[in-house]
């Protein structure tokens, strides 16, 4: 009896220490900025967010959940192009005030239009920045525009060569035939299904979702890269397809118009890129049944203000 006692006894002591260590892995607070509080942008930068829903045929009225977000930062003074991809489970303060991770933010809050704008104040507040203008696709119209601009050259590995046989992509979306590594031309079908791999590591080792965020920044530089000769009638047409092909958006024509006179003016530019979070200041977090990443916001803020104005200009009004 005494031995039943002795082992019950042991037992209720293993589980406590057990929650003990379970709250001592609660998340951290996340310091998230008030709108009000924000950073101005700096004269000159402009700031696009893309993001693309996990869907081949997204309804408008049932979003799901945000697969891809990339935000394109322009400084106009500067000259510079800068890309600015992040992780889908980080781990955020939703705009309730709750714990959740980022790629859940628009199905929470609507699954529409409104979600979006929860995804955009959560990015805001999170990381100190003023993004106003956005635009929102599906793996479809990103296939469709790609496609439109004449496809993209992506070197791959070979163990993402076999990943794209096994799924069965036709041998006519690339140029050559897919046969190993190598570099190739992409069509927008194999381009998107290259962006989404997860599991295989990519041409720099990374895997997940930090190795997805790489593969959507070298598809938008391929991109960026095939249209440097680009004439502004050719590109008035891209921008006709890239209308056509957008679930919604914060511009107006004549934000589009003014974009495309700003992506005209620095065509050729050499593309700069970061990931959020940075390598070193995240680290696996399950919250609610969730995997997310718990990162460091102080450090990552700090990163990604250095990047974006590290060739910042004075310039006089």
């Amino acid at each position: 009896m005494k031995r039943i006692l002795s082992a019950l006894l042991m037992a209720a002591l293993l589980l406590s220490c057990s929650m003990m260590t379970a709250w001592a892995e609660d998340p951290a607070p996340i310091p998230v900025i008030p709108e009000e509080e924000i950073t101005p942008t700096p004269k000159g930068i402009h700031h696009y967010m893309l993001i693309c829903m996990d869907s081949w045929d997204t309804n408008p009225n049932n979003l799901g959940h945000s697969d891809g977000l990339v935000l394109v930062s322009v400084d106009e003074y500067a000259q510079r192009v800068m890309l600015t991809s992040f992780i889908r489970d980080m781990l955020i303060q939703r705009p309730d005030g709750k714990f959740g991770r980022i790629n859940n933010i628009v199905g929470y809050f609507g699954a529409n239009q409104d979600g979006i704008e929860a995804l955009v104040k959560t990015i805001n507040t999170h990381f100190d920045l003023k993004i106003e203008d956005y635009i929102v696709v599906d793996f479809q119209q990103v296939q469709n525009i790609i496609d439109a601009v004449g496809g993209v050259d992506i070197t791959i590995t070979d163990k993402e060569a076999q990943y794209l046989k096994n799924y069965s992509i036709s041998r006519s979306s690339t140029t050559p035939a897919l046969a190993g590594g190598g570099t190739y031309h992409f069509s927008g079908h194999a381009a998107v299904i290259y962006m989404r791999i997860r599991k295989v590591a990519n041409i720099e080792g990374e895997t997940q979702d930090v190795g997805r965020t790489r593969r959507a920044r070298i598809v938008l530089t391929s991109i960026a890269d095939s249209l440097k000769d680009i004439t502004y009638e050719q590109a008035e047409k891209l921008l006709d397809v890239i209308v056509d092909n957008t679930i919604f958006t914060s511009m107006s024509t004549n934000d589009m118009l003014d974009a495309l006179d700003l992506a005209m003016e620095l065509k050729g530019s050499e593309i700069e890129q970061i990931r959020m979070p940075i390598d070193g200041s995240y680290k696996p977090m399950p919250v609610a049944g969730m995997a997310t990443q718990q990162i460091d916001w102080l450090v990552n803020r700090e990163a990604l203000h250095t990047f974006l104005l590290d060739s910042f200009v004075v310039v006089e009004e």
